[in-house]
């Protein structure tokens, strides 16, 4: 749900609850102020009613005494409905027409609480209509000191209900209908307000760095030029994208004064590291058999060879990185090649180097790339461990890919490497190949794996 819909909707709903609740607590508070009004000014009737007209004669209520009340109420007005109640409460006359009373009984505890005088207004039972409280007069009926029956009146009549009911509605429907206008309205100006100062300005900063993104982050001097509400905020911006063109001037200062510099080197590298070459070749034309240690030492000439043809094929071309490229290979023999490379620096120190593979698996990977990546990897198991242990490389093959471990022990007083360029350096090598360096490390032991994909995974 975008910003401006749930801004709409907020303050539309919040408003419409905010009306209601108002509205009902008005409507509750004028209706108790009315009630109250109303009992307190009807609080004697039924007392002057019992006084004008002696009700009882005997133990028995007077019927002429009840014809002249009804007839008193009805010049009073229709707004009264009488009872005569025993002392439980029972309705004995009224003056109501055949069939209108409902209820038979008037609960006698709101009755107390009236005659206790307790604070208004009290509520009691309108024989009509059971389902509504209404404020009432009672007075009590005695006979010999004791009390026999009530004069109970109701304030309000059936009829005032009924026409209360009939003229309130409309005007409800038309305060609730200019409510809801209202409330519309003022959504749809504070949404216009919000999208004329915030979103619409939001929006076209949006596309104005979108489009700089395209211009080496070069941003105009009128970017900052934005509503009050933005213009810190496009300062910044503009700030950061000017910062970014000095580190651009200065990047390329250093790729010019790097690429002089490499291209210089490679120069100078290139020749005596052919002659290298050219007598190792020599040497083993001379011989008869094989020397191992002069067949690792050509490999990794012609290695170093390649590696610095690559370097000035990239300082010539102004490229910043080579390109991997991915191709099936066997992952034995790269390992294998990286044990042989490093076999006397672990027979300087003992170190024996254990190399399991269940089976020959076929991976999808950058062969330069994957060999640099065993290369630091043993480099640094190489380094940390202590003299007369051993090394265990281990490549399980699973339905992921294969899984590849590098175990060693550690050495306490083994030199600390070169500032964690060579793990720097694998992780980015696996980030290529889409998998995550995993390392574990205990006071002894040290532990670095990762999973590499099969030929049959999509890189």
């Amino acid at each position: 749900m975008s910003f401006k819909l749930r801004l709409l909707l907020l303050t539309s709903f919040w408003f419409a609850l905010s009306a209601i609740l108002i509205g009902s607590f008005i409507t509750l508070q004028q209706t108790h102020t009315k009630q109250r009004t109303q009992q307190m000014l009807h609080r004697d009737l039924a007392a002057h009613m019992r006084d004008d007209n002696p009700l009882m004669e005997g133990t028995n209520y007077n019927p002429k005494a009840l014809k002249s009340i009804f007839h008193t109420l009805m010049l009073l007005g229709p707004d009264f409905e009488i009872y005569f109640l025993d002392q439980q409460g029972n309705i004995r006359s009224h003056a109501a027409p055949e069939g209108k009373i409902i209820q038979t009984k008037v609960a006698l505890k709101p009755i107390e609480q009236f005659l206790t005088q307790q604070a208004f207004p009290i509520l009691g039972d309108d024989p009509r209509t059971p389902s509504q409280k209404k404020v009432f007069s009672v007075a009590p009926i005695t006979e010999f000191g004791s009390v026999v029956g009530y004069l109970y009146v109701v304030i309000g009549s059936e009829q005032r209900s009924l026409l209360n009911a009939e003229f309130s509605v409309l005007p409800i429907a038309h305060i609730l209908s200019l409510a809801m206008v209202l409330i519309f309205t003022f959504s749809m100006l504070t949404y216009w307000l919000v999208k004329r100062t915030l979103l619409t300005p939001i929006a076209t900063m949006s596309q104005s760095l979108q489009a700089q993104t395209q211009n080496n982050f070069c941003l105009q001097a009128s970017f900052t030029e934005q509503a009050p509400e933005l213009r810190g905020i496009g300062q910044h911006f503009y700030q950061m994208s000017q910062r970014i063109q000095r580190q651009f001037l200065q990047l390329q200062l250093q790729e010019k004064t790097r690429r002089e510099l490499l291209i210089q080197l490679s120069h100078d590298l290139k020749t005596p590291l052919s002659s290298v070459l050219g007598y190792l070749e020599t040497w083993q034309l001379q011989q008869t058999a094989p020397n191992p240690l002069i067949t690792t030492a050509h490999r990794n000439a012609q290695k170093l060879a390649t590696q610095l043809e690559q370097q000035l094929k990239l300082a010539r071309s102004q490229r910043s990185q080579p390109e991997p490229h991915f191709e099936t290979i066997a992952l034995e023999p790269i390992i294998q090649e990286s044990i042989e490379s490093l076999n006397i620096i672990a027979n300087r120190k003992a170190i024996l180097i254990q190399f399991v593979m269940q089976e020959e698996a076929q991976i999808l990977g950058d062969k330069q790339l994957l060999q640099r990546l065993f290369a630091n990897l043993l480099e640094n198991a190489l380094r940390h461990a202590p003299s007369n242990s051993d090394i265990k490389i281990m490549a399980t093959n699973s339905k992921r890919g294969v899984h590849v471990s590098v175990q060693n022990h550690i050495d306490p007083h083994a030199p600390t490497g070169d500032l964690g360029v060579g793990t720097k350096i694998i992780q980015s090598i696996l980030a290529l190949h889409h998998s995550k360096l995993s390392t574990q490390e205990s006071s002894d032991h040290y532990s670095q794996s990762f999973l590499l994909p099969m030929k049959h995974h999509t890189h």
